[in-house]
C-alpha cells in the first residue's frame, strides 16, 4: 500500500514536467488557409493547406484534395499534397510538421 502511495505522490509531482507537445485536441480544424513556419521564420509554402469541410482539405491552390483525422493529440493527413505527413498538436495552440510550427485561422 505504502508503494502504491509513494508511486502516486511521485507521479503527481512529475506530471508538470511533461513536454510541451502534451495538450489537448481540438475536434476538427476550423475551414480557413493553414501555413507552416520553419525554424528561421520562413514561411513553408509546400506544407501549407485548406481546410474545405470536416477532416477535409486541399493544398493552397484548392486542388490535390485529401483527408485528416485528429486523434491521441496528433493530426493524421490522407490523400492529397500531404500523403502520409503527422503533426503533433501545441499546448499553446497549433501544431507542428516535422519542426515546422503550424496554425491556422483565428
Amino acid at each position: 500500500m505504502r508503494k502504491t502511495v509513494l508511486a502516486a505522490a511521485l507521479a503527481a509531482a512529475l506530471l508538470p514536467a511533461l513536454p510541451a507537445q502534451v495538450s489537448a485536441q481540438p475536434a476538427s480544424l476550423p475551414r480557413g488557409e493553414y501555413m507552416c513556419v520553419g525554424s528561421g521564420g520562413q514561411i513553408l509554402i509546400g506544407l501549407g493547406f485548406k481546410v474545405t469541410g470536416p477532416g477535409r482539405y486541399t493544398d493552397l491552390d484548392g486542388g490535390s484534395p485529401g483527408a485528416f483525422t485528429i486523434s491521441d493529440g496528433r493530426i493524421h493527413f490522407r490523400g492529397g499534397h500531404l500523403d502520409g505527413e503527422e503533426g503533433v498538436f501545441q499546448r499553446g495552440g497549433g501544431f507542428t510538421i516535422h519542426s515546422a510550427s503550424c496554425s491556422g485561422p483565428a
